[in-house]
């Protein structure tokens, strides 16, 4: 198996590894139809590996570093040079080899190398990447929740077809008045474990965001 640097050709691979590692994780929401990219406004320069056995992608790993401007006014931690983990997938058929942590020794190399003040990753809670992120020597920083549901004291609305004009209408069921839109099931962030008894929850994820410093 070889570590090497993300190119062009790869993409196809590299979003069909991706989306079947994610699709029965906690991150089955995280799929995309092509390479996630990395906005020249936000980083000044990325990491971008892959795992490769018999000429295919088997594994991916993305980091992203901020510009300095970003990174001193990043909320997790300011400092000069902060990296985000954006990306880590190992294809199913070759989980549990080892191929996480080869990824990633090889990007801690170049984070070194850029002289990276600290990495930022969020993952989810059940997700495996979590017993990962503390070997590697992350230290968890803080936990919310992210729930899909309704919450309880919200209005509800009233579903109407307005043939005559051909669209939907939408009415509040409490003061009547039309609205433009609804949320039938949201994504909503919560910051403390007690609140979540303020939702009609269908599910319920625990986020946890990690934290790794280098010394510089």
């Amino acid at each position: 198996m070889e570590i090497r640097n993300y190119i062009h050709s790869d993409e196809k691979e590299w979003v069909y590894t991706k989306a079947l590692s994610y699709l029965f994780s906690p991150f089955f929401d995280d799929i995309s139809k092509t390479k996630d990219t990395f906005d020249n406004e936000l980083y000044q320069s990325s990491i971008e590996l892959v795992a490769i056995e018999d000429n295919h992608v088997i594994g991916l790993l993305d980091i992203g570093i901020y510009t300095k401007e970003m990174s001193q006014k990043y909320n997790y931690y300011s400092a000069d040079k902060v990296a985000y983990f954006t990306n880590l997938a190992v294809h199913p058929d070759h989980q549990n080899k080892g191929i996480a942590s080869k990824l990633f020794k090889e990007a801690e190399r170049q984070l070194v190398k850029q002289q990276v003040n600290a990495l930022a990753i969020f993952t989810r809670d059940g997700d495996a990447a979590n017993h990962l992120y503390k070997k590697w020597g992350a230290e968890e920083l803080i936990q919310d929740f992210l729930v899909i549901g309704t919450p309880k004291n919200s209005s509800h609305f009233i579903f109407d077809v307005d043939v005559k004009n051909k669209r939907l209408k939408f009415t509040d069921s409490i003061t009547k008045n039309e609205i433009p839109y609804y949320l039938s099931t949201g994504v909503y962030i919560v910051s403390k474990e007690e609140n979540l008894k303020l939702f009609d929850i269908e599910e319920v994820y625990k986020e946890t965001t990690y934290l790794k410093i280098y010394s510089v």
